[in-house]
């Protein structure tokens, strides 16, 4: 190898993938995620595309010059409750907190249709058990004063009776402790001194100060728990990742993709970052294309295994904040790029409710797998019903390397699907298919309406996954979506997202007590200038100690820095960008108000403006980017090795009730022609995917190869 390579990993719940990007050029692999050893899982996928480079694994690692990784690991421990026993210290008479949650906290992460269910909906299960939260009495008010003093012997009292109860950690959250920290620094200080880390029985101690130092209480504990939740079996597998990756020849720092919208060390990582990191890294990547493209609105639609995954790419700008994030069944403080999952991918479960077919969101994952994997699964898959609908060829899947088994596939739906609904393998096959298009376009219109006020008409969709080609005209034809991009990298969308992630720490803090402009209106406050730009300075300082100790050039930095504005009293914010480090004068701070106000009309309406309440600043949010080398030509080539217009065969496909079961035509992708119009029904399939082109649809590769699935091809 002669260039040096980049390379991104993206760990999903059914397959590993991996990209590389090394002298201008693209490579990719995937293998089966192994939930047992996620490493393992890395290494083959590693193997597989030194393998198609014509390298070895050894050879690879050592001249790569970075690796950043994306994965979900902690994810099944939240949802299993599976983790470390912790305990949580609070102020004395806040031990309730967790069981009280919010007003809405029975639906927060729920399904849309669940909501509605408020007769069967349940709050959901704390973390720490009630008798592991403890109080101590101490008091700071909101302006960060002392109002009663922490007693230390009290602190020790309480420590001890969590250690006798079994705690392993300890969270300490306690009331304001954003404005003044001083109490929780000395309860850490308490612990470390009965605990020592030189010790085997050591206690880690997480503070809410550190963690998460803005307002509303609830939210703060559950960033604090969660984070604490996790650190222990994420740390295990990446420092066992990295010392494994170094005994193989990898020399360089292994980065971790963040749902927040960068990468960085892993010590400079939290374990809350790797929620949504790789569907967040795919919508990054997403938007570097859609600025070649020129295209201002973006549906990333990413289709794998286990999930359908959901982001959107507005005027071009792809960090659309969630301003009330949910990680699993709880509200957190942490400033997530705004994505979308459900239970929706290649392995979704089929089956039959009360006699109503379902899809999802159980799945089969990489094992046992769907039937036609061989694998012992025997429950029907979407991927079952795609090889029974004749879209993937069991002999063609990855490439060839894998085969799979018509005849369970077509067993799994007629036992569980066709026989108790009285119809042919063929309907049964093509109603698992539609009921889960329509789940995916549903959810897309919805979020289009919900999060942009756009017509979905107005959108461009970029499928991603290895499913998402088979399904995109489906998809899109549900959610009123007429153009659909597809990508020779598609399937591993994920991962060459993380290969556009800039170095990229975000801080946010909350500041209560900004006011920009008086209640009554029209009237500027110099005196917020001071406490603005104080504020402001505290976050640059922690972005600069860590970006220096990332190994930057402060001088080459970019600070990214917002303000989160409301009206007075009001509860939600928008983020308005400032223009500098700094504010001047009063007229900046005219101007800032000006840009919430056009902002918040965009959003609500003119009408709703309200000046005379007064405009608040909440909290502050600072991104500190060093900016990383972009992967060449973005993974889009125009070459084309041996072009055919031909088709390489035919096979018989079904396309629906209208249509019926056809012999379609079947081209390889990597031969058909840039600018070559295929009519549907057609397939067009890669190593790692087929782009299934329905009738009514048309399909053509441009002159970067990107694939443009379009609706209103005649037949």
């Amino acid at each position: 190898m002669t260039a040096r390579a980049r390379i991104g990993i993206d760990v999903g719940g059914t397959f590993t993938d991996v990209i590389v990007s090394a002298g201008g050029r693209m490579s990719h692999g995937k293998a089966d995620t192994t939930a047992y050893d996620l490493g393992v899982g890395v290494n083959n996928a590693l193997r597989d595309v030194a393998l198609g480079m014509g390298s070895s694994l050894e050879e690879l690692l050592g001249d790569a010059e970075s690796m950043v990784y994306s994965t979900t690991v902690g994810t099944n421990a939240l949802v299993e409750h599976r983790g470390p026993v912790l305990g949580l210290i609070t102020t004395h008479g806040f031990e309730d907190t967790l069981l009280i949650g919010r007003g809405r906290n029975w639906a927060d992460g729920l399904a849309v249709e669940a909501r509605y269910d408020r007769g069967r909906a349940e709050r959901p299960q704390s973390l720490i058990p009630r008798h592991l939260v403890v109080g101590v009495r101490e008091r700071v008010d909101s302006e960060g004063r002392v109002v009663l003093p922490l007693r230390d012997e009290e602190v020790l009292a309480q420590v001890q009776r969590l250690v006798d109860e079994g705690v392993r950690g300890f969270v300490v959250v306690l009331l304001y402790s954003y404005a003044n920290p001083a109490h929780e620094q000395r309860i850490r200080d308490l612990i470390r001194a009965q605990y020592p880390e030189v010790y085997l029985g050591h206690m880690p101690v997480f503070l809410s100060s550190e963690l998460s130092p803005q307002m509303g209480e609830y939210r703060r504990t559950m960033t604090c728990i969660l984070d604490a939740f996790l650190r222990l079996e994420t740390e295990d597998h990446l420092v066992a990742l990295q010392d494994d990756l170094r005994t193989k020849g990898y020399t360089e720092p292994l980065l971790i993709a963040k749902c927040t919208g960068g990468a960085s060390s892993m010590s400079r990582t939290r374990p809350i970052h790797l929620f949504g990191s790789g569907p967040v890294s795919g919508i990054i990547g997403a938007a570097a294309i859609a600025q070649q493209y020129q295209l201002p609105n973006v549906f990333l639609t990413d289709m794998g295994g286990t999930s359908f995954d959901l982001g959107l790419v507005l005027e071009g700008h792809e960090r659309t904040y969630d301003y009330d994030p949910v990680i699993d069944r709880w509200r957190v403080q942490v400033p997530l790029v705004a994505h979308w999952s459900i239970g929706a991918g290649g392995g979704s479960i089929a089956h039959l409710q009360d006699g109503i077919l379902k899809v999802g969101p159980q799945s089969a994952h990489s094992l046992p797998g769907p039937a036609c994997y061989a694998r012992g699964g025997d429950a029907p898959t979407v991927t079952d019903a795609d090889v029974v609908l004749g879209y993937i060829d069991p002999d063609y899947f990855l490439g060839g390397r894998v085969r799979l088994d018509r005849g369970r596939a077509e067993a799994a739906i007629v036992d569980h699907i066709a026989k108790p609904l009285g119809i042919t393998p063929f309907e049964a096959a093509w109603s698992v298919k539609r009921l889960v298009d329509g789940m995916m376009g549903q959810e897309i219109y919805r979020i289009a309406a919900q999060m942009s006020g756009l017509d979905p008409r107005d959108f461009v969709a970029f499928a991603y996954g290895g499913a998402g080609p088979v399904h995109a005209a489906g998809y899109a034809d549900a959610a009123d979506v007429s153009r659909v991009a597809t990508f020779d990298f598609g399937s591993v969308g994920g991962a060459f997202g993380t290969l556009s992630l800039d170095i990229t720490q975000t801080y946010e803090r909350t500041h209560v007590d900004i006011l920009l402009s008086a209640t009554g209106g029209g009237t500027y406050r110099s005196e917020a200038i001071e406490p603005l730009n104080q504020a402001i300075e505290l976050l640059l300082d922690d972005a600069r100690r860590d970006m220096h100790e990332e190994g930057f050039d402060l001088s080459a930095l970019r600070f990214e820095l917002e303000a989160l504005l409301r009206f007075g009293q009001q509860r939600h914010t928008l983020p308005i960008p400032l223009p500098a480090e700094h504010v001047g004068d009063v007229a900046e701070i005219e101007t800032l108000v000006a840009r919430f106000v056009t902002a918040y009309g965009d959003a609500y309406g003119k009408g709703a403006v309200f000046l005379e309440a007064g405009v608040e600043v909440l909290g502050l949010r600072l991104s500190a980017v060093g900016d990383v080398a972009q992967p060449g030509g973005n993974g889009l080539s125009g070459q084309v090795d041996d072009p055919d217009p031909e088709p390489v065969g035919h096979r018989v496909a079904y396309w629906g009730f209208e249509h019926g079961d056809r012999e379609t035509p079947v081209y390889r992708r990597e031969r058909v022609p840039s600018g070559l119009v295929l009519v549907g029904p057609a397939l067009v399939e890669s190593p790692d995917t087929v782009c299934v082109v329905p009738p009514g649809w048309s399909y053509h590769l441009d002159d970067k190869r990107v694939g443009w699935l379009e609706r209103g091809g005649a037949e």
